[in-house]
């Protein structure tokens, strides 16, 4: 079972807030913990998240591993810790069907 991911999005974009919104509706586990980059704390506890630009943008650190992700790689990293979507993990390596799943989750 991975651990938990950290999730830092702009909660001024509502594509980013869709997807948060869909993450928490799936995270049956808790091991998806959002943040808006807009909260201070999130920097104290992941200064590797800090000084990006998140206008419009979602990226996520992984707290066992500290591998940060942004872009199309942060979907299997969400996926494969929602136990009814983990099977989508694996395609969802490919930019194409990332990108397809951040589009739909997004809406």
């Amino acid at each position: 079972m991975p651990g938990t991911l950290i999730l830092v999005y702009d909660a001024e974009d509502l594509r980013c807030r869709h997807l948060v919104d869909w993450v928490g509706q799936h995270d049956r586990d808790g091991l998806v913990v959002t943040f808006p980059y807009q909260n201070g704390e999130v920097v104290r506890l992941a200064p590797e998240l800090a000084g990006l630009d998140y206008r419009g943008r979602i990226y996520t650190l992984d707290m066992e591993t500290r591998e940060m992700r942004g872009g199309t790689a942060i979907v299997p990293a969400i996926l494969v810790r929602l136990p009814a979507w983990s099977w989508a993990s694996l395609p969802a390596r490919l930019p194409l069907v990332a990108r397809l799943i951040l589009w739909m989750a997004g809406r």
